[in-house]
């Protein structure tokens, strides 16, 4: 029995024809060419998305994602519930990594097996995230996480005005897509509502299972019910009664009627059409225009070198034109290269104006916060402030990593236009009549035009949708894992100024008190408060000076190697140029036709890869 999804495009063209662009690399003896034309072809497979499973708890959270695998992998009991964020991707054989905070205030990695994974992850073997796990990664031999999603089971969020939700909700504007979980026992509260019209604004893609539709016979009743009130919050969202324990005996029988009554099969198939199906359209666009560029870059040599081979005058031209190339390459990847100062410059002015804007944010979320605590009257309005507090600061934790990767982005175009200026591939320098290609090829996956977004969600007009999915969605959970989870897990929830702090109130009206008792009481809340901003400020500032090292050395090295490539091509074809030169004219008929063959396969490469119009596909195109 399978409930495999109906296939999206596979991309299977693309991929057959980078298999024979590195085959003439090879031939070739491009090497680093071949490496990255075969990296373009494998992101076709596997791109990388990122689907959260969030609700209160027990809803049936892991039990859903237990159904979609079809396999146990999250621990599920009637006395357990998810205590750490669990991201699940594929693997072929079931492993996990669990990544927690030791007593020295480190993040290790431990090993374990999935059937311990409960000592971790469950409120029974882990209560209050004792242990401060940040987050488990687990891989599992699955179908649906073969098609490249990855799948975050989170902890439950309690009313969903705790920590764990302020951090999804920061952490949403780098998912692909969310699935809110609620069993079918009532109606969707406000709060839950609440959370998914917020959710909406922020990720593309939002799905609501009604779960254990099973044990209520009201199940369809209620989900009636929940499409009046998405559709009275403008809510147009998919729901989908689904459950798991019937997937489960569906499986055990592999019964196909059965397993279609879980519901299961139908948010499968709303899993790949509305999110797998498009991040694999993204990235065979990106594959598509990084394998055109290598192929244009390579062609374009080997056509200058054919010239040469009929035409003295034109040999000597494009062994000038090679050597004075190769001569600006050997500036450009030096330290003083313009491009190279830009990147610094350009990093280090995002690095201030991040920093700046988090302490700004952090001094008004702490301003408010002040005047807030002058009007508080009982403890269960201090709790409702919390909750106000963690939803403002997650959402400045998130804003400050976005201006981050968007302004990653933005260093980059401004590096590519740069480098473009230098007309290192144009044909005066290869020789009259050789072939051309456009340097700014050799960089294809460019920032989206504001356009494209238009009239799109609002995360999606801030340009986020560019490092989502199959660029950088699993990455970018890799990175927010690092700030995020833990602000869940460790800030965000276990901070003293969130653990139900109407106590320092005593539960009374502050009315009925003396003014000196409420002034102590107010302060004490304010000095909570700092103390919490004080160190979001600082494991933040501390995750941001990591994350900006890195894009600095990313964008460092990736010019490089790009230029590097470049270099060895044109050093290769001046050399190739000057043994010409030495050949028999039968040689030199030989070779011509060697160039041509080759010529033809890269030329027919590039129209393969080429999008409608015969324009070579961006990084944007499957949008």
């Amino acid at each position: 029995m399978s409930d495999a999804p109906t296939p999206a495009p596979s991309g299977g063209e693309t991929k057959a024809t980078i298999v024979e662009l590195v085959k003439v690399l090879n031939r070739l003896d491009r090497t680093d060419l071949a490496r990255r034309a075969t990296a373009a072809a494998a992101r076709l497979d596997r791109p990388g998305t990122v689907v959260c499973v969030v609700g209160e708890f027990k809803q049936g959270k892991s039990s859903l994602v237990n159904a979609l695998l079809g396999q146990h992998v999250c621990p599920v009991d009637d006395d357990l519930a998810t205590s750490a964020i669990t991201l699940i991707r594929y693997g072929d054989e079931p492993a996990a990594v669990v990544r927690a905070v030791g007593d020295d205030g480190q993040a290790a990695a431990t090993r374990v097996t999935v059937d311990e994974l409960g000592d971790w992850v469950s409120e029974t073997g882990n209560p209050g995230n004792a242990k401060r796990v940040e987050r488990v990664d687990v891989t599992a031999n699955s179908a649906l996480l073969k098609q490249g999603l990855v799948i975050v089971d989170t902890p439950g969020m309690g009313g969903l005005g705790a920590g764990h939700a302020a951090a999804t909700l920061g952490f949403l504007p780098f998912a692909d897509g969310l699935i809110l979980v609620s069993d079918a026992s009532a109606e969707l509260s406000a709060a839950e509502l609440d959370f998914l019209r917020k959710a909406r604004e922020l990720c593309p893609t939002v799905v609501f299972a009604q779960s254990k539709a099973d044990l209520y016979p009201e199940a369809g009743r209620i989900r009636d019910l929940n499409l009046g009130h998405l559709s009275r919050a403008g809510l147009d969202l998919p729901v989908v009664l689904t459950s798991s324990a019937i997937r489960n005996e569906a499986l055990a029988r592999r019964d196909r009627d059965l397993n279609q009554r879980s519901g299961i099969p139908d948010l499968v198939q709303l899993l790949s059409d509305r999110i797998v199906g498009p991040a694999k359209a993204d990235a065979e666009a990106r594959s598509r225009g990084d394998a055109a560029g290598i192929a244009a870059m390579v062609r374009t040599g080997l056509e200058a070198e054919k010239l040469a081979l009929g035409d003295s005058d034109a040999a000597r031209r494009a062994t000038q034109g090679f050597e004075a190339a190769k001569a600006r390459l050997d500036h450009l990847r030096g330290p003083g290269a313009r491009w190279s100062t830009v990147v610094s410059d350009r990093v280090a002015d995002l690095s201030n104006s991040v920093n700046f804007e988090l302490r700004g944010s952090m001094r008004t979320i702490s301003r408010n916060m002040d005047e807030i605590i002058e009007t508080l009257q009982s403890g269960e309005a201090w709790d409702d402030m919390a909750r106000d507090l963690q939803s403002d600061v997650a959402d400045e934790v998130a804003a400050a990593f976005m201006k981050l990767e968007t302004g990653r982005l933005a260093i980059r175009d401004e590096v590519v236009a740069l480098l473009g200026e230098e007309d290192l591939g144009s044909a005066h320098l290869l020789g009259s009549g050789a072939g051309e290609f456009e340097l700014e090829s050799l960089w294809p996956d460019r920032e989206l035009d504001a356009s494209a977004t238009r009239g799109r969600k609002k995360a999606l007009d801030t340009g986020i949708t560019g490092i989502r999915g199959a660029q950088s969605g699993v990455m970018m959970f890799g990175m927010l894992g690092q700030f995020l989870p833990k602000a869940a897990g460790a800030l965000l929830a276990t901070n003293p100024v969130l653990l139900g702090i109407g106590a320092v109130f005593g539960g009374m009206s502050l009315a009925d008190d003396h003014k000196r008792k409420v002034a102590g009481r107010r302060q004490t809340a304010r000095g909570q408060v700092r103390q919490f901003l004080d160190d979001v400020q600082f494991e933040v500032g501390n995750q941001i000076g990591g994350l900006i090292r890195d894009i600095q050395r990313d964008l460092r090295d990736e010019f490089s190697e790009r230029l590097g490539e470049l270099q060895r091509t044109y050093t290769e074809s001046a050399k190739r140029a000057q043994e010409d030169a030495q050949r028999s004219q039968a040689e030199k008929g030989e070779r011509t036709k060697e160039i041509d063959s080759l010529v033809a396969v890269l030329t027919k490469a590039e129209r393969a890869l080429a999008g409608p119009g015969g324009a070579t596909p961006t990084a944007g195109a499957a949008r």
